[in-house]
């Protein structure tokens, strides 16, 4: 099961870097509240999710979990907003430091329905990324979009972005881990 935890963690990180990589691109074009948004998310994500991991890794200590999760958070946060503000930094780093301290104390809580809550907090991590890429698309620009004044708003999203897919999307999770027996 170990080795579950860790892919999951290998994941996170990827898809957080992937996040920060394409907002380093884009940083020019970012406006400062877009860098606070994807800094945040990428800092409280990234650091919920290890903490998470780290909590059920190490239950004995809630010392070791939530200090690794939150320097992995601060870092990731102050590497998303960086490029964009000192302010987004700075947003993205608090986060980290929250997200941290909660997914330490949630991964400690878990008893033997602990997979379940993982895989749970990195589908919603995928969600919450699929957005997250979305806002990055639409606030940096395209080249597609650059002669269509109205293609950010209704042409830059996926079919996954669309509300009632969405909103199905989630009902969908919430019913698998809710009912669960």
């Amino acid at each position: 099961m170990t080795v579950f935890y860790l892919a999951s963690l290998a994941a996170v990180t990827g898809m957080s870097g992937r996040s920060i990589w394409h907002a380093y691109r884009r940083r020019a074009s970012l406006s400062c509240m877009a860098g606070m948004m994807i800094a945040m998310t990428v800092g409280m994500m990234q650091s919920l999710a290890a903490g998470t991991v780290a909590g059920i890794l190490f239950p004995q200590d809630l010392a070791v979990p939530t200090a690794g999760a939150v320097l992995l958070g601060v870092a990731c946060g102050y590497l998303a907003g960086k490029p964009v503000s000192t302010m987004a930094a700075l947003d993205g780093m608090l986060a980290g430091i929250m997200g941290g301290m909660m997914g330490a104390m949630l991964g400690v809580m878990l008893g033997g329905r602990a997979a379940a809550m993982v895989l749970f907090v990195d589908v919603l991590f995928l969600f919450i990324h699929l957005v997250l890429q979305q806002l990055i698309r639409e606030e940096g620009g395209s080249s597609a979009a650059a002669g269509n004044p109205d293609a950010g708003a209704s042409g830059g999203g996926t079919v996954l972005m669309h509300p009632f897919v969405f909103g199905l999307g989630l009902f969908v999770l919430a019913a698998v881990f809710l009912y669960q027996g």
